[in-house]
């Protein structure tokens, strides 16, 4: 089976590895600093899962001609999606099956737009890593954990075949037939864990012993579920009571991704996460003022050190 990994960030780059690690093949898309690590020094994944070492990379800019791949794991950045789509159309064949892991509830449908519905899956990637240097991965704890599935009803027979490569990987994989609803369960609390983080420039702990911070946490994760139950998503009856207990067990030092991306300086996702909930929720009919005042807040910083 032939995999690319589009986007070698902190996902893409610690599932990649840990597949072609397992004799897979697996071709990588990675630019810059990063990419010519990988190309001169291999891809190294640093894990309490265990530590590897891929001293050989197959690199797609390397390639005079990828070919056809089975499977495509989309891991870029939300704002980078649409472009990077493009890139795909030359190596999809009649059944790859391309499988977005980004956070958000919008990016199978940007995928559709671009590439046709029978291609694009529905997936939700657990993990918190990302590129401590060129051409290294560290990944944050022990969750590691991918679902996916197919959106259009079909057979599933091409996900079955990716469930079971990341088994024999070691990865913790999951083939849901309820992809869309998985992918709601993350972002009504990923949306407001990275706005709450991003507001009190802080981490989880300190938001959970807030007097302010947590009750607008709260707040931001009962609009998310709001959201998603007017738009027809079957979320469980006690949506909000378990994402606020994942919330209180995450480790007191972990960070979202966007408030990384905020202290580096970089372009944020907010316009896909607390962005989208307004969106989404103005659609459907729902009043979402704590996500509102937190998205005002944070857009100033949204296009990173250049500005709005």
């Amino acid at each position: 089976m032939r995999i690319l990994v589009l986007g070698t960030g902190g996902v893409g780059g610690y599932f990649g590895a840990r597949l072609a690690a397992d004799g897979n093949d697996v071709i990588f898309v990675a630019r810059g600093a990063h990419a010519e690590a990988m190309r001169t020094q291999g891809l190294r994944v640093l894990s309490a899962n265990g530590d590897l070492h891929l001293e050989r990379v197959q690199l797609h800019e390397d390639r005079a001609r990828t070919g056809l791949v089975d499977i495509v794991l989309v891991a870029v950045k939300m704002y980078d999606l649409e472009a990077a789509a493009e890139t795909l159309r030359p190596l999809l064949q009649i059944d790859t099956a391309v499988v977005p892991l980004q956070n958000g509830v919008e990016a199978a449908a940007i995928l559709e737009r671009k590439l046709g519905r029978r291609y694009v899956c529905g997936g939700v990637a657990y993990i918190a890593a990302g590129i401590e240097a060129p051409g290294v991965i560290r990944h944050t704890g022990t969750m590691a954990r991918l679902v996916f599935g197919e959106r259009q009803k079909n057979e599933s027979w091409r996900l079955e075949t990716l469930e079971a490569a990341c088994r024999g990987a070691g990865i913790d994989a999951v083939l849901t037939d309820a992809i869309e609803r998985e992918v709601w369960k993350k972002f009504v609390f990923l949306a407001p864990f990275a706005a709450i983080t991003c507001l009190g420039r802080t981490t989880i702990g300190a938001v959970r012993e807030d007097p302010v911070l947590w009750p607008r946490f709260v707040a931001m994760v009962e609009e998310a579920v709001a959201v998603a139950r007017a738009r027809g998503i079957a979320l469980p009856e006690d949506i909000v009571d378990e994402r606020l207990q994942l919330a209180r067990g995450l480790p007191t030092t972990m960070k979202s991704s966007m408030l990384l991306d905020l202290e580096a300086g970089r372009r944020l996702e907010l316009d896909w996460l607390t962005g989208a909930v307004l969106r989404l929720g103005e659609e459907a009919g729902i009043a979402t003022p704590a996500s509102r005042e937190a998205y005002e807040a944070l857009a100033p910083w949204r296009a990173g050190r250049t500005g709005t």
